[in-house]
């Protein structure tokens, strides 16, 4: 099993089987994201996060936001040297 999916498995199980409420993944530090079918994690160049996601919703120097729809969850990322330091989540409003 690949280092994505062991990092995610548990927050999927948990999300699936309803452990987890909304309230409890949001504002949470993430060491991935998802982008339709593929990933992004801590450490990737800017360069791979653009291929996969595209354009950010909005872009604020070394922070980039990832919004996709009203009710989902929106996708904070941090940048330095031209790589992820941090992705944060959190429920929209």
């Amino acid at each position: 099993m690949n280092k994505t999916a062991i990092q995610i498995l548990p927050m999927l199980f948990l999300t699936c089987s309803g452990l987890a409420s909304s309230d409890e993944l949001s504002a949470d530090s993430a060491n991935t994201m998802s982008c339709g079918s593929n990933f992004v994690s801590v450490g990737d160049p800017e360069d791979a996060v653009l291929d996969t996601c595209g354009e950010p919703t909005f872009r604020d120097g070394n922070r980039w936001t990832y919004s996709d729809k009203p009710g989902s969850f929106i996708y904070e990322l941090s940048f330095g040297g031209g790589r992820i330091l941090s992705i944060h989540t959190r429920a929209s409003e």
